[in-house]
């Protein structure tokens, strides 16, 4: 029964990413083809898309709604060997910009209004990834590296020269892949709600509990809903870290990922995707990314695009209140003007570091609901609150107990234990901790997204037992130096990680 869970978990994730990514068409692309409707059935909706498979069928179709100048063609993809949709427009240009879709059967097509404009100025590119939209389904694993390949030689053969690379979800991930994989390939790239980043257990907590904002409640529903939702987090966490993991034999087993999730081209991909780990590709990367994130996207969360404008080396972010996960789509104006801008100008240059002034005000919060606090501190204290969050905070010592908090950008420096967190729930982004020990927990769950945590002796140490969660994390100590994307459970122990990526 266990493992049933863990595997229908993992099933959400496919089903958050293409079911709610902004693709509604998904599901019924891939669905088999229904019996006409009788006289007492109703008559099916007609599709949402309009320039899609599901609405068009053919490519000649799909050719004569687009202008006369693209060209649309198949070819064979470079590593599953099937036929792919390549689409250009604009090529008396000199700039190539290539656009990678997300999730879901419209494909490529979710790009075209985008393109019309585009095209002007630019040669553009777009592709149906295999086994999306116009493209074959052959078989393997739809993998943001596997994808990268095929990507590339699409580029080899059509680029003129290196080209900036505009991602959207999983295609994104894909972006993110090629341009670490393949950086002479890759001028810039723009990333768009970027999925799949986090550790698969982060992603699926925040699709299962965090699409109702705790701030837009009555006062008097913000604690009990935040207990609530830490009780659904609380769950998703125990169904991932099971021993058991049911797919384990997938990932270990071509022909079983093959077998298993034949013409299941979003599971396939989805499962790829939240199973790769990015951080080698985010801490090296070195071309310029922009990053533009809608802020109330309930699929990849606003954390993730904190995290890469923290860790690449040369990015930025811009973002759009009251959007969610498909910007181009539900604001295609602001989106296009943030776009115009990404193309042609690098990231704004960070400020240089220097050290937060010698504080000696401490901050205590007790018993409070929905509060944030910002600032330079000696202690923080942090007890018996819910729905906390301290953003862009400085202290020596962190200490949270009996609480629900959020971190975003805190730096803690030390001499002593930088965060000690006592029965609580703590999710911790783009920051950095650092001590004689880093992070101490006490049953307590920790979940760090683009963490950097540096330990004059140990990184993480539990006494009672303890989640630790770590999304495209890095850890400098004297037992371990690399980066960090696990999730483990600890009790009277101090964090082992199996292996150091240089």
């Amino acid at each position: 029964m266990a493992a049933t869970r863990a595997l229908l978990g993992l099933l959400f994730v496919a089903s958050g990413l293409a079911g709610t990514a902004g693709f509604p068409a998904a599901s019924r692309a891939q669905a088999a083809p229904s019996a006409p409707p009788s006289s007492t059935q109703a008559a099916p909706k007609p599709p949402s898309c309009i320039y899609c498979k599901e609405a068009l069928l053919t490519v000649d179709a799909l050719r004569a709604k687009l202008p006369r100048d693209w060209t649309l063609e198949f070819e064979r993809d470079a590593v599953f060997r099937g036929d792919m949709l390549v689409v250009q427009a604009g090529r008396a240009n000199a700039q190539t910009i290539l656009f990678l879709h997300g999730l879901g059967q419209i494909a490529f097509t979710d790009w075209v209004d985008v393109m019309k404009q585009l095209a002007r100025r630019y040669h553009v590119v777009a592709v149906d990834l295999p086994g999306y939209g116009y493209s074959a389904s052959p078989l393997g694993k739809y993998s943001p590296k596997n994808y990268a390949r095929v990507v590339q030689d699409v580029l080899a053969r059509h680029a003129k020269g290196p080209a900036i690379v505009v991602g959207h979800s999983m295609g994104g991930a894909v972006a993110l892949r090629l341009a670490s994989d393949y950086p002479a390939s890759v001028r810039r790239l723009v990333l768009v709600d970027v999925a799949g980043i986090l550790h698969r257990t982060s992603f699926v907590k925040h699709s299962a509990t965090d699409p109702l904002p705790i701030e837009n409640l009555p006062e008097v529903m913000k604690d009990p809903v935040a207990r609530v939702k830490d009780f659904g987090r609380a769950a998703v966490e125990r169904i991932f870290g099971l021993p058991n993991d049911p797919t384990r034999m997938l990932r270990q087993s071509e022909l079983a990922w093959e077998v298993i999730l034949r013409n299941r081209t979003n599971l396939n991909a989805a499962l790829a995707l939240v199973d790769e780990d990015f951080s080698t590709a985010i801490y090296t990367l070195r071309q310029p990314v922009q990053l533009i994130w809608g802020e109330a996207d309930t699929i990849a969360p606003l954390r993730t695009g904190q995290v890469l404008a923290r860790r690449l080396p040369n990015a930025q972010l811009r973002t759009l209140p009251g959007i969610g996960h498909t910007p181009m789509d539900a604001a295609p104006d602001q989106f296009l003007a943030l776009l115009n801008e990404a193309l042609t100008r690098d990231p704004a240059p960070r400020a240089p570091w220097s050290p937060p002034p010698v504080e000696t005000t401490d901050l205590k919060c007790s018993g409070q609901v929905d509060r944030q606090y910002g600032g330079h501190y000696r202690d923080v204290l942090i007890e018996n609150c819910t729905a906390v969050r301290l953003v862009d905070l400085t202290a020596e010592h962190l200490v949270i107990r009996d609480s629900i908090v959020q971190l975003v950008n805190v730096q803690a420096r030390s001499a002593d234990v930088a965060l000690d967190a006592i029965n609580s729930e703590v999710v911790v982004t783009a920051s950095d901790l650092s001590g004689e020990i880093a992070v101490r927990a006490d049953n307590s769950r920790l979940d760090f997204a683009g963490v950097s945590l540096l330990a004059l002796d140990s990184a993480v140490e539990a006494r009672r037992r303890s989640r630790v969660i770590a999304s495209v994390s890095e850890i400098h100590s004297p037992a371990f130096n690399g980066y960090w994307h696990d999730s483990v459970e600890l009790e009277n122990a101090r964090l082992a990680p199996e292996r150091s990526v240089p």
